[in-house]
């Protein structure tokens, strides 16, 4: 049991190095605000790539197999054989409200725009608004399930808090 730990420990240490929330592109760390009338809510949301998120589950799985707790040795790779790799953005994202994480479902970037769907348990919140040329920055509208629209700005991080 212990050796579960220590592996356990190890990735999320290789998760959050100040050089994986530093990566080229959107994938990291980010904080964000949605502001309304009756005063501002605080988020947070981490970004990794499909395709990265296929690969951290292909390890888990190699890793239960070698370990006796997988199933069937048949069964080594989740992504079917031969696949190259998952395109688009996933991850979560949590407000100072909410008492969970909500998985985003997706996020577009196109020409310094980007479009993000998260789901949350009363439906689909979407933004949509600019990203800076860094990717670093954005802001833009959110559109809540019941048609509330909140401004929203957010920002990366440049290291683990």
């Amino acid at each position: 049991m212990k050796n579960h730990w220590i592996w356990a420990a190890g990735l999320a240490i290789s998760l959050t190095s100040p050089n994986a929330a530093n990566a080229k592109g959107i994938e990291g760390l980010w904080r964000f605000d949605i502001i309304n009338n009756a005063g501002t809510t605080l988020g947070a949301m981490t970004i990794q790539t499909r395709d990265t998120v296929q690969r951290q589950a292909n390890e888990q799985h190699r890793w239960a197999l070698a370990t006796g707790q997988g199933g069937s040795a048949g069964r080594s790779q989740i992504q079917a054989p031969g696949q190259t790799g998952l395109a688009g953005y996933t991850g979560f994202a949590m407000t100072a409200l909410g008492g969970h994480a909500l998985p985003i479902e997706s996020i577009e970037l196109r020409d310094g725009t980007m479009i993000m769907v998260v789901n949350s348990p009363r439906g689909l919140v979407v933004f949509r608004g600019k990203i800076d040329a860094d990717e670093t920055r954005f802001d833009g509208d959110l559109t809540y399930h019941n048609g509330s629209v909140y401004r929203m700005r957010g920002v990366k991080q440049s290291q683990p808090l």
